[in-house]
């Protein structure tokens, strides 16, 4: 391992001081924030504030200054025929429900009181493929620059709207085709005046640049096809930018022209869902599945062999199938499957620090961890949320519980903590 490598690692325990939380896994994609929300609450304690959300979503919820952003999908009641028996199907192998037309809407809430500043339904269409029955038609997360709000929707349409929820442009991409029918979930990011939006599915795949200002297409780079839920991330490498994204063949490019920097080999018989995360230049990636689960790290600018990069290290673990792992404080925290069994590992050489341990509180959970003030947050699909003490010394210091279910990721900013349930959101704080 180079000095430089190190000293990069040394770096990125750095936090973010940001009080907004502007997309997928916060300011900088980390899933790590600066601020000191609550430990303990209650449906009495420390909520201080419960909004009802209509529809169905797995988006996180978003934060830019005095104002909260989500996006929902709303069933219309008009239904389409079902799906014939072996098309679409998910686990458990029976035929899907008729799927229903959705209205796709973007709200906009107070960020002190949680009370509904706007609603705007951006598009109402009837689905061509169903989701899995726990996911949704909402659930990539939008991104803000704090001057646009940019909301994917997948298949259902891009789209740029004013701070106050104006259309300013939207972008149909097409339709993607899932694997199993099991719903759509990447997230955009932001690089510069550039929205860049990954589409890994069934059919023709590609990662697209679109200029924030227009929707016009900037670049467009084809990728192997192969459904993947993972959201890019960009990682700063010898002095440049470098995008990186995990999928059916993990590869890297020029955030500005959308050039392949390099390509990694494909998983075996893993599907990619949750999302890399950087520990300086050192990227890891992680993807469970039943018969046992793998993580890798490569570099983000790595010496390359006719642009393919080999991995520093690979190791079977007890790796993640939904949840994003962490990576806070030199040290690198994942989730067996989609259970409460909590791993760490060395992101240089691999090696399993800790675990697989079973959480105290918490039992299934599809929430990406965060973590903030030294603690790391593990929301449950039951209400239940774990906060824990980070290496060398990992301990339960609350469990949680609330009167919803947490499928969707945690956001924090500042000192709040935002939760996003089947029903309502929640906005955790001290006062």
């Amino acid at each position: 391992m180079t000095l430089a490598l190190l000293l990069a690692l040394q770096a990125s325990a750095t936090l973010s001081s940001s009080s907004d939380w502007p997309g997928w896994r916060g300011p900088d994609g980390s899933g790590v924030a600066g601020g000191s929300p609550p430990i303990e609450w209650s449906e009495k304690e420390h909520v201080r504030w419960k909004t009802a959300l209509p529809g169905k979503g797995l988006s996180q919820p978003i934060v830019w200054e005095n104002r909260v952003f989500v996006t929902t999908a709303v069933g219309t009641g008009k239904k389409a025929e079902p799906a014939p028996r072996g098309e679409g199907e998910g686990r458990g192998g029976s035929g899907r429900p008729a799927i229903e037309e959705q209205d796709f809407l973007v709200l906009a809430l107070e960020r002190a009181s949680g009370k509904e500043l706007w609603q705007k339904k951006v598009a109402t269409v009837m689905p061509h493929q169903g989701t899995h029955q726990d996911g949704s038609y909402a659930t990539p997360t939008p991104v803000t620059d704090g001057k646009t709000l940019f909301v994917s929707f997948g298949s259902f349409g891009i789209f740029a709207l004013s701070m106050t929820g104006d259309v300013l442009w939207q972008v149909d991409l097409g339709d993607m085709k899932i694997e199993s029918g099991f719903g759509e979930g990447s997230s955009p990011v932001l690089w510069g005046d550039l929205l860049i939006v990954n589409w890994d599915h069934e059919g023709d795949s590609f990662v697209v640049a679109l200029e924030k200002q227009s929707g016009m297409e900037r670049w467009r780079t084809p990728r192997p096809s192969g459904t993947t839920w993972t959201t890019p991330i960009v990682v700063r490498a010898r002095g440049d930018d470098v995008l990186v994204i995990g999928g059916t063949r993990t590869s890297a490019y020029d955030p500005a022209t959308g050039k392949q920097l390099w390509h990694q080999g494909a998983w075996t018989e893993r599907r990619a869902i949750a999302s890399p995360v950087a520990v300086g230049e050192l990227v890891i990636f992680a993807s469970g599945a039943r018969r046992g689960g793998e993580a890798r790290a490569l570099l983000a600018a790595p010496e390359t062999k006719d642009g393919e990069a080999q991995p520093l290290w690979s190791r079977e673990v007890d790796a993640p199938h939904v949840p994003s792992p962490l990576a806070y404080g030199g040290k690198v925290y994942m989730l067996k499957q989609d259970s409460g069994m909590l791993s760490v590992i060395d992101p240089l050489t691999g090696k399993l620090e800790y675990g697989p341990e079973r959480l105290t509180g918490v039992i299934e959970v599809y929430a990406s961890l965060v973590a903030a003030k030294g603690h790391i947050y593990v929301a449950g699909r039951d209400g239940t949320v774990e906060v824990l003490t980070t290496w060398p010394k990992i301990e339960s210091v609350a469990v949680n519980r609330l009167e919803d279910g947490f499928d969707a990721s945690p956001a924090i900013a500042g000192d709040e903590l935002f939760l996003r349930g089947k029903q309502s959101l929640y906005c955790i704080a001290a006062k």
